[in-house]
């Protein structure tokens, strides 16, 4: 007489599907930091770590309809040492975070009898400085950005490629619109600079040939400038993918299987 058996799972089969699970886990959380790894040091979050939800934009000139729930943004005044090679690496961020300056390695060269550079970062209204050249528009706060040498108190220089803005911006009602950080050494002439757009945070950077004024411009109906909406997205496709791998390879081999005997 047949009847029909249902044997369970062989351990050889149980112990091949955490062993793909895993390689399958690790691969996607590989893909994902391979792929951040290619952003802004500002954009690289730890994997599966949330979406950081954006305090309320703090204006120097609110809107009428803000103007009761607003805040002062806050200025800073920061320290850098200088050596015989240079400023050092320093980062820079004032309390309501809206605004840090990231300074390499050397960024101010040294100077006969000074020991540091005094930083300070102060947030200016937009009505203060010149507008931007259209398309363009500056959104949120301008900030002013002043460097002297410590302590004789002149002006200091920051060198080429070696100083960048991070930038907080106000949520706007744009759909798709993309933000560069713009500086300009007088207010008056702003020019765009390359930039890691972040809308997800409302958080722009970039790297600044000049310290003076610096501040987010908006370009209305344009996609997002920066690498990290798009990296971001391929990176969410790719984990996406290897986890439906992951339960199509888990439920072919931990099926119970019928057969006759």
């Amino acid at each position: 007489m047949t009847r029909a058996t249902v044997r369970r799972p062989r351990p050889t089969s149980a112990r091949a599907a955490i062993a793909v699970s895993g390689v399958l886990l690790v691969g996607a959380y590989l893909l994902g930091a391979a792929i951040s790894g290619r952003l802004s040091p500002l954009a690289r979050r730890p994997l599966l770590d949330g979406t950081l939800t954006p305090t309320a934009y703090r204006w120097v000139d609110p809107p009428p309809a803000l103007a009761a729930q607003n805040e002062a943004p806050t200025p800073g005044t920061f320290r850098v040492k200088v050596t015989d090679a240079g400023s050092r690496t320093a980062v820079f961020s004032t309390e309501d975070t809206q605004a840090t300056v990231i300074l390499e390695k050397g960024a101010f060269p040294q100077a006969p009898g000074q020991n540091a550079v005094e930083v300070t970062v102060t947030p200016i209204a937009t009505s203060e400085v010149s507008p931007a050249d259209p398309p363009l528009r500056l959104v949120g706060n301008a900030v002013r950005i002043d460097a002297t040498y410590v302590p004789s108190g002149d002006a200091a220089q920051v060198q080429p490629d070696t100083a960048r803005a991070v930038l907080v911006y106000p949520i706007v009602l744009s759909q798709h619109a993309s933000h560069s950080i713009v500086s300009s050494p007088d207010g008056t002439s702003w020019t765009p600079a390359e930039t890691n757009d972040l809308p997800s945070i409302q958080q722009a950077d970039a790297l600044i040939p000049t310290l003076a004024y610096v501040a987010v411009a908006e370009e209305p109906g344009a996609s997002p400038s920066g690498s990290g909406s798009g990296v971001n997205m391929a990176a969410t496709v790719g984990i996406a993918v290897a986890i439906v791998a992951l339960l199509v390879v888990l439920f072919l081999t931990l099926r119970p299987r019928s057969t006759s005997e």
